[in-house]
């Protein structure tokens, strides 16, 4: 447990790390990616020290302010599809947890037409951030077992299995599982000329 323990301490330095060098080089102020996020300094800073686990939401968030890939925070290569090279194998496709019962595949990373298809798995009570988020693009997304409570724009929607959604990314939203069993999700994220891979 105490290895378990040290395990994520350290990934979460590392992911604060690399979300404060990203910032600094883009020469944004907490308060600026607090303002383009929805999050709030203090929190980017706890964040940023390694003492904060963010949710899945809030790294999306703050990788699209940074233009810089979610994936990149965890020093993994994403899931890119190259021009010669159109399969992305189940054994390439990053996961990424937060600890509070959100997990993200990235199943590929579309760098021609900046878009990510991932899994999302919501368990019973998890959502994808602790408030709303905000960040530039476009998503869509179908819900593929459970059902979850989606937040935008200050409007709820209910979806169940085989429910769909499509919204401005640039809409504050969050999503939240408030029913008893796990919900899964297929979500598309556009993010426009994000990334500057």
């Amino acid at each position: 447990m105490a290895a378990l323990t040290r395990s994520v301490s350290g990934t979460l330095r590392g992911v604060g790390a690399r979300i404060r060098l990203a910032r600094q080089r883009s020469g944004m102020t907490l308060a600026a990616v607090g303002r383009a996020t929805g999050l709030t300094p203090s929190m980017l800073s706890m964040v940023e020290r390694g003492v904060a686990a963010p949710s899945i939401g809030a790294l999306v968030a703050i990788s699209d302010v940074l233009r810089i890939s979610m994936a990149s925070l965890f020093g993994s290569t994403p899931a890119s599809r190259a021009r010669a090279r159109p399969v992305v194998r189940g054994r390439e496709q990053p996961v990424l947890s937060t600890g509070r019962g959100v997990q993200r595949r990235l199943i590929l990373r579309d760098t021609v037409e900046r878009l990510e298809l991932a899994e999302n798995t919501y368990h019973p009570g998890a959502a994808s951030a602790d408030v709303p988020i905000h960040h530039r693009g476009r998503e869509c997304g179908v819900v593929l077992t459970g059902w979850l409570r989606v937040e935008v724009g200050g409007r709820v929607y209910t979806l169940r299995k085989g429910d769909a959604i499509a919204f401005n990314s640039s809409l504050p939203h969050r999503f939240t599982n408030t029913g008893k069993e796990v919900a899964r999700t297929l979500w598309v994220n556009v993010h426009g000329n994000r990334w500057s891979v």
